[in-house]
This record gives structure tokens, sequence and C-alpha cells, in this order.
């Protein structure tokens, strides 16, 4: 149910190691540090727009001085058209300019030698040729490189005229010259001039905005503060902008004129968010401005220099935002973050890139744990990190968080190491410092760093400034070697003694494989819960550790790791009975959720007794029934769901009765998610007396109420069913998700009234919706889903291919692509000859044939006879 689910796990979850350049020895690369010849000061954009050919075109005025006496200017400047180069004073310049090559490739000869004392600034005419296309296989948003530009299409007529650029590792060369690396710092001054009534989003402050006599208007944007080159971001569009203040710094968010009143839901905790940070940074926000900006098909969100680039998918009215706030605090947070870690301090090269990523990650971490709690930080983003880190470790991504063995840099620092390890790393540093001497330490690191470049040694360098403690073996463990310990730990009860023992192995291995510095056995310290109380351990870097604590009876409850503070895993057996208390009694969350998830897998397994399933069962229900975090009470209630019996046939659930009385009276007091999770619950029963209350629940304010309301009441057969999902669609909600609860409920219905009401939506682009290419979020997806359960996608199948055959011919992928996921979901054999053109059409393009490999495979698999 959580909308992460389509963009943002796969986006973190997508692609391989780096995607990454191998030697001859089949080994990931050596990254070359850039070492520039010249130090950019500044740089002047002024630039048009040919939304025809998807180009910019104008001039780059870039000012630098030579690091040493020299008439060469090297520049990095990608699939660009270059018309000529000027000094100031319009002395033309000679240039050399190699289109095959995108690094150094742009070699101007100077007028005369020109010493390091000296600031000279050449004026480049050039237009830009590299289309930022849609990436195939992530039509739910990409990033990509250079300019992305977008205008309505046949099958997608309300898409935004918009373009946006993204120069996050090195894609800036691919709209501007530059010298495209990180440590190179200089300020910015764009101009643009577009037609009306478009608006222009840049760095820094506008300083002039005039009308023109052609039609057009002209923006001028400037930055004071040097930031690095890849910040450089521009967005134009048309907006309204929705200003405020948070203390001294104005704040600029920029809506779609129909989504005014949704974005001004959306940006309600920003002012505080600024306020928390620069509370724990001991930094004001330090920027004049800080601007934030909500566009097409970008998969999450960049916080470039005093400006946030923002996916759309964000954007949600009150009553939705309400329900996703752990979601888009982590998103806003972020970029907001990132205004402190990779603008204001910004990394030296790309190997330390970590520090922008995990920094900004971790202060959302920090928002979320301030704002909403303890219990969410643990359950969402720490548990998220965990598993992202954990997924890619167990498909054999396996690497350092610094490290110069790569060969593609946009790849590299766009991949989940920087961001989830690098997080679970600080959130490690916190724990080890302590919370006083880690808020002496953050602070040390922004203010010494302040207005500079960093690596990992200047975080080192303030963490041990600022607490007086030896930290290199900490950075040198999880920084510089990869990998984690694997703990089993055995435990035993001396009743004589008093005495409680525990042995902590470590049985992680050295991969001889690898290339990549490991840890034979980590050290640190750890918190381990006993019963009551707390012990604190210091585990020595060596295969067996053994600890010896006092109790005056055999402990119920060891929870090794409390708050699971290690990147780790581990081996601790533990009795049903010894789980059923942990479940109820551990003040650690996350140590009551590992119970939760092992009772969920005992209580499946058939040759466990059916007392203690029992106990299991009641187990649940006080959780359900009690006082924790929603979060965790809602995943309660999804494991009694899964552990309870079934019956042949249609397969409903038969809870007992005091399961039954708890989801009534949980579904009428409970809160959204909570009230959510009951009613699913109790669909699937499949039981028609619950029609009335499902029914009732139709008019819920949650849209996530409403959505299992509407499942509950198609499950459910009941003859109410079908007038009351189809007067749903009619009842006011944000992005038609009272469509798509009606589309989910007449899917489980299975009534063949519903085909002609539910076939105009399988192509309805003009009504609003997501684009995060999922049933669960666009009512064309969910419609075709609806139509293959009834038996009808013979029906759609023409109308999309129609659809398809006009995106061809358009030659947009977005729309392409997105037709052929609805091939695939309809499940029609004629579907084949969509993937028998893109094969031809693709031949040449190995990213979108995979693409098509990938959908023709799910294609394959779903016309197979079941």
């Amino acid at each position: 149910m959580k909308k992460t689910g389509c963009f943002f796990l796969l986006a973190v979850l997508a692609g391989n190691v780096f995607g990454q350049t191998l030697n001859n020895n089949n080994q990931p690369a050596h990254y070359q540090v850039k070492k520039p010849a010249v130090d950019i000061k500044h740089i002047l954009l002024n630039l048009r727009f040919d939304w025809q050919k998807n180009q910019a075109f104008g001039t780059a005025a870039i000012s630098f001085s030579p690091l040493g006496s020299s008439r060469l200017v090297s520049l990095d400047a990608a699939m660009l058209s270059i018309y000529s180069i000027k000094l100031e004073n319009g002395a033309a310049l000679l240039f050399k300019y190699n289109k095959e090559e995108t690094n150094n490739n742009l070699t101007i000869t100077l007028d005369r030698l020109y010493s390091p004392a000296e600031t000279i600034t050449v004026i480049i005419d050039y237009r830009t040729n590299w289309i930022n296309a849609t990436d195939p296989g992530n039509i739910w948003g990409s990033t990509g490189k250079g300019i992305r530009f977008f205008k309505p299409s046949p099958t997608e007529p309300n898409r935004r005229r918009q373009i946006w650029s993204m120069g996050e590792g090195e894609g800036n060369r691919y709209w501007f010259p530059s010298v495209d690396a990180p440590g190179d710092l200089r300020t910015t001054e764009f101009i643009a001039t577009i037609d009306t009534p478009f608006v222009i989003i840049s760095n820094g402050l506008l300083i002039d905005k005039k009308i023109n006599n052609d039609g057009t208007h002209t923006f001028h944007y400037k930055s004071s503060l040097p930031y690095p080159n890849h910040k450089t971001a521009f967005v134009a569009g048309e907006y309204v902008d929705i200003t405020g203040k948070a203390s001294e710094t104005t704040l600029h968010n920029f809506a779609y004129p129909n989504e005014k009143e949704a974005t001004i839901a959306t940006i309600d905790r920003l002012p505080d968010m600024i306020k928390y940070f620069s509370s724990v940074t001991g930094t004001p926000y330090p920027f004049p401005v800080y601007s934030q900006v909500f566009v097409q098909e970008l998969p999450w969100g960049y916080g470039s220099s005093a400006v946030s680039v923002q996916t759309e998918n964000m954007v949600d009215d009150f009553i939705t935002h309400a329900d996703f706030l752990y979601l888009w605090d982590m998103l806003e947070g972020e970029s907001l973050a990132n205004q402190w870690f990779g603008n204001y301090l910004s990394t030296r090269d790309w190997r330390h890139y970590w520090l922008d990523k995990a920094f900004s990650r971790y202060f959302s971490c920090l928002y979320d744990e301030y704002k909403n709690g303890k219990d969410e930080f643990l359950l969402y983003q720490l548990t998220f990190d965990q598993g992202i880190y954990f997924n890619d470790w167990n498909t054999g991504i396996r690497h350092s968080l610094v490290t110069d063995r790569f060969g593609d840099v946009t790849a590299f620092i766009n991949e989940n190491y920087p961001n989830s390890r690098g997080s679970l790393v600080l959130h490690m540093l916190r724990k080890q410092l302590g919370e006083e001497n880690w808020r002496k330490a953050i602070r040390q690191y922004v203010h010494s760093n302040a207005g500079k470049t960093v690596t990992t040694d200047d975080l080192l360098k303030a963490v041990e400034t600022a607490t007086g403690k030896k930290m290199g073996w900490f950075f040198e463990q999880w920084v510089y070697k990869m990998g984690h310990p694997a703990f089993e730990v055995t435990k035993s009860y001396d009743s004589v003694k008093k005495q409680l023992k525990l042995i902590a192995k470590q049985i992680q291995k050295i991969d001889s494989g690898s290339i990549y510095p490991q840890v034979q056995f980590f050290k640190g310290k750890m918190q381990i819960e006993i019963d009551e109380r707390m012990e604190e351990i210091f585990i020595n870097p060596k295969f067996e550790n053994i600890f010896y604590f006092p109790c005056k009876q055999a402990p119920r409850l060891v929870n090794f790791d409390f708050e699971s503070s290690w990147i780790k895993e581990i081996k601790l057996e533990k009795s049903t009975d010894e789980l059923v208390y942990q479940l109820l009694n551990d003040k650690d969350i996350l140590g009551k959720r590992e119970a939760l998830n092992k009772l969920a897998v005992i209580a499946k397994t058939e040759n466990t007794s059916q007392s203690a399933k029992e106990k299991i069962y009641e187990g649940f229900r006080k959780i359900i029934s009690g006082s924790d975090y929603w979060r965790f009470r809602y995943s309660a209630i999804l494991a009694l769901q899964g552990a309870l019996p079934t019956v042949a046939g249609d397969h409903p659930l038969l809870p007992d009765s005091a399961t039954t009385s708890l989801l009534l009276r949980t579904i009428k007091n409970d809160s959204a998610w909570i009230r959510a999770g009951a009613i699913g619950f109790l669909g699937q029963t499949k039981n028609d007396k619950y029609a009335d209350l499902y029914i009732d629940f139709l008019g819920d304010k949650s849209e996530r109420v409403i959505n299992a309301a509407a499942i509950a009441l198609g499950q459910s057969k009941s003859s109410k069913a079908f007038d009351a999902l189809v007067k749903l669609k009619d009842k006011p909600s944000w992005k038609n998700q009272s469509l798509i609860s009606s589309l989910n409920g007449l899917k489980d219905l299975g009534d063949k009234r519903a085909v002609d009401y539910v076939l105009p939506y399988i192509n309805a682009s003009q009504l609003p919706h997501w684009t995060l290419a999922t049933s669960r979020w666009d009512h064309r997806l969910a419609a075709a889903e609806t139509l293959v359960a009834l038996g009808a996608a013979e029906k759609a199948y023409p109308l999309v291919l129609n659809d398809f055959k006009k995106a061809v011919e358009e030659n947009n992928v977005n729309d392409i692509f997105y037709n052929l996921l609805q091939i695939v979901l309809l499940s029609q054999p004629g579907g084949q000859e969509a993937f028998d053109q893109l094969k031809i059409k693709y031949k040449d393009d190995a990213a979108a044939m995979a693409a098509v490999a990938n959908l023709e495979t799910q294609f394959k698999e779903s016309i197979k006879p079941k």
C-alpha cells in the first residue's frame, strides 16, 4: 500500500554495480581524479530554447584563472555545436572541439600567455544536441543528463510543456561547457528567455525580469555564493510562486497553477525543517533564498544550490498528504539537507560523494525522528535503508563507501551505497559517539568546512576535534572497507552463579575474489537489552566474544543490539514463548518487530501445535488493540491475517470471534492506516454481511480507508456492491483515487456489467493521474487489470494498440513504453506484434532493447495457459 512501492523503491533498487566500466581483467576501472588546468570563477549562461528540436542555444561567458602560466584552456563540452569563442573585447579565439569525446574535449587557444594572477572571460556561442530522453526501463521517472523537454502528445494530451536540467554526476556538460568536476566551486548567473506564460527557476536570486516586444520574457538569476558545477540547475514551465519565510530565508515553492492548494498542503513542514536543520548543524540556512519546483518524470528530488527540483508526485492534497507524511518528509528533507551537505559543504571529488548523499539522507531521518517519533524512524527509514543495503549485498553488489574502483561517475554516485549504507554508517557513528558528542561533531564539521570542499578525512578530523575521541578505526572499518558482521549468538544461564553468559561469534567470511578491502572482524560499542535493563558491551575484533551479566533469574528477554544500530546479520535462537514475551514486552520496537516476523513464520508452520498457534494469535491481537506505534500495529494486522487458516475454493479467511470483534472495534475507532488494514483483513472473509459497513466507509476521509473498503466490498460479492462501487467514482479525490478504488473493487466483484463502465478509462489520459506506472496510482493501469479480471481484455486491446501506434509515430519514448506496459497487463496474444516492431525500431539502442526484453518476458509469461 506504500506509495514508495512504485518509484522510490524501484529507483534505488534499479541497476547493477555502478553500471561500471571494466578493465581488461573484468574488474572495475580506476577512477582518475580530475585535475583541471584552470580555476573557474564565474559562469554566465544566456539561453533560449528550441521546443521543436529539444535544444537550448545561446552563450556561456566563462571567467577563469589558469592554475599555471598557459595559453591553452580545456573544458568539458558533450554533444554541443560550438559556433564561436571570443574574448570580452570581441577578439575571436581559435579552438578545437572533439565531438567524439566528452572530457577535456574543448581546447581554446588564448590570445597570449596568462598567469594565475589574471582572470580571463571567454564567451562561447553554442547549441545543445543531446536529447535527454525517457529511460525506457524506468518510465515512472529517470534523470538522464543534460536537458529534458516535455510537451503534450496524442496519448498524453495533458502532459505539461516543461523543461528541466539534470547535472548530478557529469550531466551538465551536455548543456553548457564547463569544468565538470565537484571540487571546482564558482558563482553563476543564468539568463533565459522564454515565451509567456512560462517562467524560469534557477539557482540563486531572481535579480531581474523583463518583458520583450516579441511576446517573450527574460529571467535573470544570480548566485553569489560559490558552489559545484553539477549543482547548476534550471526549470522552465507554467508555475505560480507560493512565497513564504523561514526566519530570514525567503521561500519560493513553484506550483502548477491548478495545484496551488495541494502544493500548500505539501510544503507545510518546510519552515520547520529549515529551523530544525539550522539548530542541529548550528548553522542557519546558508543561502538568502530557497526554492522548490515540482517537475514531471523525475523519480525523486535533487537539491541543487538554493533550489531543489522535486518530483511532481510529491504534491498531494491535505487529506492524501496526511497519510504520506512519512514519505514526503523524507524527500523534502533530503533535498533541503543537501543545501548544507552538498552545496555549503561540497565533496572534493567523486570518491567521497557519500558525504553529500549520506548526510542528506540521514538528516531527513533525524527530522523524521524529531517530528514523527523514534518508532517511525526505526520502523520506516532505518529498516528501509537496511533492507536496501542487504538486498544489494545479497545480489552481489559489494564494495566500500570510499573507493576509486569505478568507471561511470553518474552510475556510481546514484547507486544505493552512498544513500543507504552511508546513512546507516552515520547512524552507527551517532550511536558510537553518544548524542552530545554527535551534535558537537556535526557542528564542528559544518563550521570548520563552511564554503569549502570536503573529503572523508575532513569529517574524521571534525569528529576527533569535537569529541577528543580517536575514531580512525570506525572510518577504516565502515567507510574505507566493505562488509558487515554476521553474529552467531548463544546464551546460557548459570542458576548457581546467577549469571547469564552470551557468546557472540563473528562468522562472516572474507571474499577472496573481491578487489575491495575487507574487515575480518568488527569492533565497537553495542547495547544489549536484558529484561528490564540495558547493558553496554564492546565487541572486540576477534572470532569470539564472551560476556557475563549478573541475573537473579534466567532472563526472559535478550535483545542483542538494541534498536538494531549495527549493520549486521544475526542468528540467536529463541523459543516460541520467548518470542511471544519479546513481542509484548520489548522496549525496542525493532525487537518487537523481529519477534512478530518470526512468530508469523512459526504460526504458518505445519508442525506447530494448535496451542502454540493460539498463543501467537493472542499475542498479535494484543498488539493490534494496544498502544504501540501505528506502523507496528499495522504490521501485526497483516501478520495475523497471514497466519490464520483458510478454506478451500475461494479461500476466505476463518477468523475466530475474538479476532472478528477486534477488527470491528478497530475499524470504527482507530487511525486511517489501521482502519484500512483492519478492513482489508475483514474483507478476506468474503462475507457479504459486512457489505453495509464497507459501503459506509466509502465515504471516509482517508483514501487508504476508501480503497480498502472498495476492495473488501468487491470481495463480498454483495448485491449492493456494483451500484455503490460505480457511484464511488463521483466522490471528489486527488488524482482520481476514488476512481482507482472503484476499479479495484469492481475487479474483485467480477460483475460483467462493469465492462462498459471500465472500458473508457483504459486510455483516459486526460484525467488527472500520478506518473508512477503502477495500477495502485494510475486509473488506466487499474482499468487494464480490472478488464482482465472481468474477462474483457480483448475489448481494450485495440484501444491500447492504437495509442501505441500513435506513440511510435510521435517517437515519444514514455508513451511507447507506457502503452507497452498496458499490452503486458492485457495479456492478449496479438500483443506480440508490438514487441516485434520495437525490436526493429530499437535494434541499435541497448537500453531500449533491454526494456523491451524485460517486458516481453513478462508478456510471454502472462499469456501462457494457466
